[in-house]
């Protein structure tokens, strides 16, 4: 019977080829009560590490936070008050549904095992699932209606090697990732394309690793505009595998052009607060991504934080009243093009030459 503070909340054992990962879910949600069922796979829930609790597909569970401790409920009957639970099932293709109220109703279905436990007097639920499964519960919630194969194995192993990158990124939590955009979204079991289940299983455990051998941060962006850029333009540190490449696949995508309108007098007042220089520079064309305004020190970076641009990648134009930013891309630029990936894969690309496209230098190689 596994010792469950030493380990859910005290994470040193985490490994790069660990094949279960443990990911905090529900918890933007700041929950007090839930409601467990199980459709598929007979659970144990392990109370407090001391008893063990039997549930089928017959019962309904009702779980309430209380102070610092759990109230749970079997068919509506109190079974008792407890620090923390552990349900779990040795069934490989068991998931537990998970019900609460916010606003609406709100269903959840989770494989593999569920901690529980109280965290500033709301109720803490860890997954731990197995990485694949994990993923095709990625893919889905971040781009669920994609069929594609190659694309979605593009996704898969992008997913994967971000995923085994960060597992870090919670063991103050007293977990290793959670499901928000902070780590990748993930809504829990792959449920409705068949798709991604196939996608995930034909890249096994494949990961991309630099000439060092190590994990490489797979960041990617909605579109590049043509031109991707290095790492070190937009987050100071360089990355030999995140440099900038042509992209001609995505500069006819839905989000490669864009346009802004700017007031020229709030433009002015901008950019005399960012720089000394008194004459202003308005009209530019600019057939490559600058870092900083053409005889003017101000950072494109900072210009696209401070008027919410699509991007660093534009020319300007002036009117009587107006400047009108004319760009190209949406996002920071950095790492796989999405837009592109997608036009390389409907054109028959297969995913190692997509990856290989958009990251340098780079190895897949399966992790397992």
């Amino acid at each position: 019977m596994r010792v469950l503070l030493s380990i859910i909340f005290c994470l040193s054992f985490f490994n790069l080829n660990a094949k279960d990962v443990f990911v905090d879910v529900l918890s933007s949600y700041k929950l007090q009560k839930i409601q467990l069922e199980f459709p598929k796979g007979q659970y144990t829930i392990n109370l407090d590490d001391q008893d063990l609790l039997r549930v089928t597909s017959a019962d309904v569970i009702l779980i309430y936070s209380i102070s610092n401790k759990i109230s749970l409920f079997k068919n509506a009957k109190l079974i008792g008050t407890y620090k923390q639970l552990y349900i779990n099932s040795d069934d490989a293709d068991a998931n537990v549904k998970v019900v609460f109220f916010n606003k609406s109703q709100k269903i959840f279905y989770y494989q593999d095992q569920l901690y529980i436990r109280t965290l500033a007097a709301k109720l803490q639920i860890v997954n731990e699932v197995e990485l694949n499964k994990y993923i095709k519960g990625v893919i889905e919630s971040e781009i669920g209606n994609v069929k594609n194969a190659e694309l979605l194995k593009v996704q898969a192993v992008i997913s994967r090697t971000y995923a085994l990158k960060h597992l870090d990124r919670h063991k103050v939590d007293g977990a290793q990732l959670c499901d928000m955009v902070h780590c990748q979204v993930y809504h829990g079991k792959n449920r409705f394309n068949k798709e991604i289940s196939a996608a995930v299983d034909s890249t096994h455990y494949e990961v991309i690793i630099d000439s060092d051998s190590n994990l490489i941060e797979a960041v990617f962006h909605a579109n590049c505009g043509g031109l991707t850029v290095n790492s070190e333009d937009i987050w100071s540190k360089p990355r030999s595998y995140l440099k900038s490449v042509v992209d001609t696949f995505c500069i006819t995508e839905k989000q490669a052009n864009w346009t802004k309108e700017i007031d020229k007098q709030k433009w002015i007042s901008y950019l005399n607060s960012k720089s000394k220089q008194t004459q202003v520079p308005f009209a530019f064309i600019s057939e490559n991504r600058l870092n900083f305004l053409p005889s003017f020190a101000v950072s494109t970076k900072d210009l696209r934080e401070s008027f919410n641009l699509r991007s660093t990648y534009f020319s300007v134009e002036e009117t009587d009243d107006k400047v009108i930013l004319r760009g190209r891309g949406f996002g920071h630029g950095v790492g796989m093009c999405q837009e592109g990936a997608i036009r390389m894969a409907n054109l028959g690309k297969k995913y190692q030459e997509i990856i290989n496209f958009y990251y340098c230098d780079i190895s897949i190689v399966n992790n397992d």
